[in-house]
């Protein structure tokens, strides 16, 4: 059985999330933990990268963070997709801070 927060971890100030992305909302959005990823609505199609895209720029925004401080790790052309935020300056609200060095 999976942790109930296995779609994110930190690495230091770098934070690592596992997204299944649902094509062809009406608007970005987040959405429900499923299957140990957390959902994001885009409003973007399934074609030739489109969505990818549209994601990165929803989480650069919902992080406050330059589009280079988001990269793509894993998925490009799949619902399933491994991200990495750099220094996120916003924190959504079901996201803890990192943990504080020892």
């Amino acid at each position: 059985m999976q942790a109930l927060n296995a779609y994110y971890r930190w690495d230091g100030n770098t934070l690592i999330l596992q997204l299944k992305v649902h094509a062809g909302a009406r608007v970005a959005a987040w959405g429900k933990v499923l299957g140990g990823r957390i959902v994001v609505h885009v409003p973007a199609a399934p074609e030739k990268g489109r969505a990818t895209a549209r994601l990165l720029k929803f989480l650069a925004n919902e992080f406050d963070v330059p589009a280079l401080s988001v990269q793509l790790l894993g998925g490009a052309f799949s619902p399933q997709k491994l991200v990495q935020i750099t220094n996120p300056g916003r924190l959504p609200v079901f996201l803890p801070p990192p943990p504080v060095p020892q």
